[in-house]
């Protein structure tokens, strides 16, 4: 059985491979104030392979759903509000060490702006969490600082983790 402690001096490659779901998703600013950009109850997955994939989807749970049942047909208003709800990219990821962080390469993405962008993830484990955070990002005249916090979903590799 391992410890805490053994888990600790794991490297974060092997640590961060598996599924995730979002705790929470914050924002803090340089005054301190804390926001939920896709509020307080903002649920995701974020899946990170051994191969070297990485998958984050974060949603916003209370979006309206489409009048029509077929995925495509949404009026502009409806698909606006369901894109302003929600996150998501994937792509190849790379682990850095000595620096705490994993690369999220963005190969696809809903927000296109992101598309072949890298992006650095510090990364910090706590028991069954793990937070993810990057530099601070200066938006018109406030500077905020994100978090996401996931707990590890039980499942590795199809079986569950004991």
């Amino acid at each position: 059985m391992s410890t805490e402690t053994d888990l600790e001096s794991t490297a974060i490659a092997d640590r961060i491979v598996g599924s995730w779901e979002l705790v929470e998703y914050s924002t803090t600013s340089d005054t301190g104030k804390v926001d939920h950009p896709l509020g307080p109850d903002a649920r995701g997955l974020i899946i990170y392979s051994s191969d070297g994939f990485m998958s984050a989807q974060i949603m916003r749970p209370d979006r309206t759903p489409y009048r029509s049942p077929n995925v495509h047909s949404g009026e502009m208003n409806e698909r606006s509000e369901a894109a302003g709800g929600y996150l998501a990219y994937s792509g190849p990821y790379r682990v850095d060490e000595d620096d705490s962080a994993v690369w999220h390469e963005m190969a696809v993405s809903l927000y296109p702006n992101w598309l072949g962008d890298d992006q650095k993830r510090y990364v910090r484990f706590d028991h069954d969490r793990m937070t993810l955070s990057s530099e601070p990002l200066v938006f018109r005249t406030a500077t905020l600082s994100p978090a996401l916090i996931w707990r590890r979903t039980g499942l590795r590799a199809g079986r569950a983790v004991s």
